[in-house]
């Protein structure tokens, strides 16, 4: 990636879209996992802890220096998570993912970040971004068609989903996160595990989780609460609920 677009992202003050959901009075609101919850379930996400998480992936034809988006998921509150929650939201694999994208919700600047930035290993993109909708997307309870204003139209919570998936990636520059700790890909140079949570901790607020493929980076995983809807609530940063995937010297290869 040229440094240039790098220092665009990590300069971004991503401002959250005016999504067409239900308003939430965030004054009158707990967070995700607390003690008391919303009668509203538009308003208060019952699984609790989203991950924002990242691949640093040497084989996905990407030789940009930026973790490029794997998915936003929904996990209960001790960790645990359902998947595929509901089968009437899913999306065909058979689905054109740029014409639902660009031309049936006149975005194709979301659609062209996506094929930039949200990569399947095997080069079939929508594949992955299917997978992760159905997989993840169908879980959030605060993004059911019920919890939309207007007229719905099908897979407009689809759609919004993937925006908000670009949004919070776009807040988490991870390569330029590390970069700034001189913490930098080299085929020679090994890292401890501890210096690379610290210099991530110290930007996320919360302790991450690194995973780790042949003693080599792989997947970040950014962990949060929210108050809220999903789409258009308060991102609060927590601690990893997972044990890391790495011993404590890592590689950190170029791409």
């Amino acid at each position: 990636m040229s440094r240039q677009l790098n220092s665009v992202i990590s300069l971004t003050v991503v401002i959250a879209e005016s999504y067409p959901v239900k308003s939430c009075n965030l004054d009158d609101l707990s967070y995700s996992c607390s003690t008391s919850s919303s009668e509203d379930t538009c308003c208060y996400e019952n699984y609790g802890v989203i991950l924002q998480t990242q691949f640093w992936d040497t084989d996905n034809g990407s030789d940009e220096n930026v973790f490029t988006i794997h998915g936003l998921w929904d996990d209960k509150c001790d960790g645990s998570y359902d998947q595929y929650c509901d089968s009437s939201l899913e999306l065909s694999n058979l689905q054109d993912m740029e014409q639902l994208i660009s031309e049936t919700f006149n975005n194709p600047d979301l659609y062209n970040t996506m094929s930039q930035y949200w990569l399947n290993d095997n080069g079939d993109n929508s594949e992955l971004w299917i997978h992760e909708y159905n997989k993840h997307g169908t879980c959030f309870n605060t993004i059911q068609p019920s919890c939309f204003t207007g007229d719905y139209k099908k897979y407009e919570n689809t759609v919004y989903f993937y925006e908000k998936v670009v949004e919070v990636w776009k807040t988490l520059p991870t390569y330029d996160f590390l970069e700034e700790a001189l913490i930098v890909p080299s085929n020679d140079k090994t890292y401890k595990l501890s210096d690379i949570k610290q210099a991530l901790k110290a930007k996320h607020g919360g302790e991450v989780y690194v995973g780790c493929t042949n003693g080599a980076i792989n997947q970040i995983w950014y962990y949060f609460n929210v108050k809220g809807n999903v789409l258009n609530g308060d991102y609060k940063p927590i601690d990893s609920l997972t044990d890391d995937g790495c011993s404590e010297d890592v590689k950190y290869l170029p791409k």
